[in-house]
C-alpha cells in the first residue's frame, strides 16, 4: 500500500468517485490519467495503540490496515461499528482507513476513522472503532510523512 501511494498515487475522488457496489470484472476500469493525482511517502510501523493516539494528537495521518468483518459495512446510527459475538476479520478483505480522532465508546478506548467509501458510510464517511475491534483485525499501521495536510473531513477528500 505504501509503495502504491508513493509511486502511483491516488486520483481525487471527483475524478474517480467511489462506487458503492463493486463492478463486474468486465466493467472495471483504471482511474483516469488526467486530473489531480496525490502521492505521499509513508513509514510502516509496528502496531501500538498508543502510537495511533500520539499520531492523532500530533496531527499526523495514521493509516490503519484492517481485515474487515460484516459489521464494518454497517456502522450504527451513531457511527459505531459493533461486531456480533464471535465475528472475526476476513483475511481476504483487507482495507485501509485513516485515524482522525479518539475517545471512548461504552468505556472502551476507540478511534474515529475516515473511510474512502463516500459520505454515505457511517456518519458522513466516519465511524468509531473500539480497540477490541481493531486489535484482532489489524495487519498494518503506517504514518504518512511529508508536510502535506490531510483533512480529517470526508468532504475534503
Amino acid at each position: 500500500m505504501l509503495d502504491a501511494l508513493r509511486e502511483d498515487g491516488q486520483p481525487a475522488e471527483d475524478d474517480w468517485p467511489y462506487v458503492p457496489t463493486p463492478p463486474v470484472n468486465d466493467d472495471w476500469s483504471a482511474p483516469p490519467t488526467g486530473g489531480a493525482w496525490f502521492t505521499r511517502k509513508g513509514q510502516a510501523l509496528p502496531f501500538d495503540w498508543a502510537a495511533i493516539i500520539d499520531a492523532i494528537h500530533a496531527g499526523r495521518p495514521a493509516l490503519i490496515l484492517l481485515r474487515l468483518s460484516a459489521s464494518f459495512y454497517r456502522p450504527d446510527v451513531e457511527g459505531v461499528v459493533r461486531p456480533k459475538p464471535g465475528e472475526v476479520g476476513d483475511p481476504a478483505l483487507g482495507h485501509a482507513v485513516l485515524a482522525v480522532g479518539h475517545g471512548e465508546i461504552d468505556n472502551n478506548p476507540a478511534i474515529l476513522v475516515r473511510n474512502s467509501w463516500g459520505l454515505g458510510w457511517g456518519v458522513a464517511g466516519h465511524a468509531w472503532l473500539t480497540q477490541s475491534y481493531v486489535e484482532p483485525r489489524l495487519y498494518g499501521f503506517a504514518l504518512l510523512e511529508e508536510d502535506n495536510h490531510v483533512s480529517p473531513h470526508s468532504a475534503a477528500a
